[in-house]
C-alpha cells in the first residue's frame, strides 16, 4: 500500500493505470467490498471523468503538477506543515533526510524529489515495510521488532505529524476524483497503520521476552 500511494503523488498516472481504471473503476486497485465507501464513489466518479477527457494522461499530468509541483498548489512536503516559515530544505527537510541515513536507507540519486516530499515518506516506509517481512520470514525477531519500531517512530516524529493536513488539503484543491480518492485511502491507511504498529509491537515485544528468557 506504502509504495502504490508513494506512485500516485511522485508522478502522474500513467496511461495503462489510466486504461485499468476506465476498464475496472475502483476495483483496479482493490476489491470492492463496500461500495459506498467514499473512495470508491470518487473512483467511479474518476472513471466517468476519464471517459469525457480527450487526452487523459495530458490532462491528468496538468492536474498533478498543479497539485504537487506548482507553489500554488498543496506543495506535499513535510517542511511546508511543519516549519512556521515553511523552508523548503532547511531543518525539517535535514532531519528526514537524517532518518533515512540512519536507518540504512540510500535514496536513488537519479530521485529529483526532497527527502520530505510525502511520496518519498510513503516509500520509505515501504522499505522498511520489505525489511520487516524479511525479518519475518527468517524467524529474526529481535530485528522485526526494531524495523517496527523503526516505523513508528517515523510515524510519530515525521510522516503521521503532517500527512492527514496534507491529505485534507488535497482533497480541497483537487479536481479530479483520482486524488481525493488518493487522499481518502491514505487518510485511512495510516490511521490503521498506526494501531497496526502498536499492536505488532506488542506482540513482537512479547516474543522476545520469551525468546531472552528461555536462552537465559
Amino acid at each position: 500500500m506504502y509504495h502504490f500511494l508513494s506512485g500516485l503523488y511522485l508522478g502522474p498516472p500513467t496511461p495503462s493505470m489510466l486504461a485499468l481504471i476506465k476498464e475496472k473503476g475502483p476495483a483496479a486497485f482493490f476489491p470492492v467490498d463496500e461500495e459506498s465507501s467514499p473512495w470508491v464513489n470518487e473512483m467511479e466518479k474518476f472513471r466517468h471523468e476519464l471517459m469525457a477527457m480527450a487526452d487523459p494522461a495530458s490532462e491528468m499530468e496538468a492536474e498533478h503538477t498543479s497539485l504537487f509541483v506548482l507553489p500554488s498548489g498543496v506543495l506535499p512536503h513535510e517542511a511546508v506543515y511543519l516549519d512556521e516559515k515553511k523552508r523548503l530544505g532547511g531543518k525539517i527537510t535535514m532531519a528526514v533526510a537524517g532518518f533515512y541515513r540512519d536507518a540504512a536507507i540510500e535514496i536513488s540519486d537519479a530521485c529529483i524529489e526532497m527527502p520530505d516530499h510525502l511520496g518519498m515518506e510513503l516509500e520509505f516506509m515501504a522499505r522498511l515495510c520489505g525489511l520487516a517481512e524479511t525479518f519475518l520470514q527468517g524467524n529474526d525477531q529481535i530485528s522485526l521488532h526494531l524495523c517496527l519500531k523503526l516505523q513508528q517512530d517515523f510515524m510519530s516524529r515525521h510522516l503521521g505529524l503532517w500527512a492527514p493536513q496534507c491529505c485534507n488539503e488535497i482533497l480541497r484543491q483537487a479536481t479530479h476524483g483520482l486524488y481525493r480518492a488518493a487522499a481518502m485511502i491514505t487518510l485511512s491507511f495510516l490511521a490503521a497503520e498506526k494501531e497496526y504498529l502498536q499492536e505488532c509491537l506488542e506482540q513482537t515485544g512479547k516474543e522476545n521476552w520469551l525468546w531472552e528468557s528461555s536462552t537465559v
